[in-house]
Parts: C-alpha cells; structure tokens; sequence
C-alpha cells in the first residue's frame, strides 16, 4: 500500500470509531457532563474541537489561496486549540450541524491528500506549526488526535451510562 493510500485509510478508520462511539448521543447527552463534574469535555467539545483541528491543517496545508475556514468563529472561540475550558454558559451547534461539519473538514483534508503528488506529502505547512511539519504528518497527526478524543468519549459513555461499544 502507498502512503496515500494508508494515510486515507488510517484517516478514515479514526473517522470511523468516532462515529460509532459517538453515533447514539442525544442533543442532551451531547453537553453533559456539567461542568464541575470531573469527566472528559462534552461530547458537543469533543466534536467541535476535532472539526477545529481538521480545519487548522488543511489551513495550514492548502495551497495559494488560502481557503475559507469551515468552522464559525462562534464554534471555534469554544473549542480551539488552548480554548478555555467549557462552563455551563458554553454554547455548541446541534448535534446534526456538528457532524455534517466534521464531514465537511474531513471531506476537506481528504481531498488535500488526493491532490498531492509524492514531494507535496513532504510539503512543509504555509506558516510554521508545532505540532505539523509536513502535509503527511499532518494529516497522520489529525487522525491520531481524534482517536485519542474517541477515548474520552469512551469515558463519557460511561459517565453517562451508556453501554459499551464493541
């Protein structure tokens, strides 16, 4: 398999256990934990955050020009990258606008992989980052960051009650 091809499919299988472990919140669900609980962020966070950083890469990673952000400033004030922590007062889209948005970042991402050729997956971001140094990295990066949000989803589901997964 070549690079593309196991970056793709290392991007979809992180995509893929977060939409099952996240498939059978409610709206509600969706914002607990309140805030004083000690437990991961909500899962309306999780979400946004995940669509915050795919977003940042493909900024990042896009070729001239630069192309319009994805995520509202509204929904990236709270869930950013070093955003403050959630409160009681923290506002997030609905459930459903949550997850046609990750569509819409991952679709993004996806289609930047598509179009690189061999030297752009070393291709080093627009504006130097700390955590991306190259488009492959990157999106391998992305990935893995959002399976390590599926974890925390795990312990919501359990915070909240809800059965297992797998």
């Amino acid at each position: 398999m070549e690079l593309k091809e196991t970056l793709r499919a290392i991007s979809n299988d992180a995509r893929g256990w977060l939409n099952a472990w996240a498939k059978d919140f409610t709206d509600a669900e969706a914002l607990e934990p309140a805030p004083e609980r000690r437990a991961p962020n909500p899962l309306a966070w999780q979400l946004g955050h995940l669509a915050c950083v795919e977003d940042d890469v493909s900024q990042l990673f896009s070729q001239d020009p630069e192309p319009e952000r994805l995520v509202p400033d509204a929904l990236r004030v709270v869930c950013a990258t070093g955003s403050p922590p959630p409160t009681a007062a923290t506002r997030y889209l609905p459930l459903a606008e949550l997850r046609t948005l990750l569509e819409r970042t991952h679709a993004r991402l996806l289609a930047l992989l598509d179009t690189a050729g061999p030297a752009d997956l070393d291709r080093p971001p627009r504006v130097a980052n700390p955590y991306f140094h190259s488009l492959a990295q990157g999106i391998y990066e992305a990935a893995l960051h959002e399976n390590y949000h599926v974890g925390d989803i795990g312990a919501l589901r359990k915070a909240l009650g809800k059965p297992r997964i797998g």
